[in-house]
């Protein structure tokens, strides 16, 4: 294990603060032997994505890592192991700068994804409305005939029962005279 007292960003990406490209396969104290920090606790094994270091391993002050304070550990930092030859490292960063590419694509075609589930929910909504609505017409219009038919046996028997009385009142007339 070596120090590296390099000033060209080497700890940290020069992409900005993403995440790893890869997920751990191990969880970050989960390495032996055990090196201490100079708080006296076991640093953390991170994965540099830097241009300069990419997938060199490194140790780090845990606190400084995942610590919501602002003392931000105790600056212990230092290369698990030796650089990668120049060709693995190029092709590293191609490889991690693919990835965080298909990540972004992916994020955004979930987000279109959404936009359109949403979307097809609404109309759907919106056709339910309609048929409901077709069916209350329907329904209306079949009323509107089924009322005209009733007012217009209506009318016919109010025409029947006019002619019987006439023709009672009549019967009635002439049996008197």
């Amino acid at each position: 294990m070596s120090s590296s007292t390099s000033s060209r960003g080497s700890w940290s990406s020069t992409a900005g603060s993403r995440r790893s490209p890869i997920p751990y396969r191990k969880k970050p104290l989960d390495y032996e032997p055990a090196v201490l920090c100079h708080c006296g606790m076991k640093a953390a094994l991170w994965i540099s994505w830097s241009n300069d270091n990419p997938g060199r391993r490194y140790l780090k002050c845990y606190r400084a890592r995942v610590s919501n304070t602002t003392e931000g550990g105790c600056g212990f930092i230092t290369w698990y192991e030796g650089p990668c030859n120049p060709f693995v490292a190029s092709l590293l960063v191609d490889l991690r700068d693919a990835v965080w590419g298909l990540k972004d694509v992916n994020t955004a075609l979930r987000l279109q994804l959404d936009d359109v589930t949403m979307r097809l929910e609404q109309e759907k909504n919106d056709a339910i409305a309609l048929k409901e609505l077709q069916r209350m017409e329907k329904e209306e219009e079949q009323l509107k005939l089924r009322d005209g038919r009733t007012n217009k046996a209506g009318g016919d028997r109010c025409l029947i029962i006019a002619v019987c009385v006439a023709l009672c009142a009549t019967w009635i007339w002439m049996a008197l005279h």
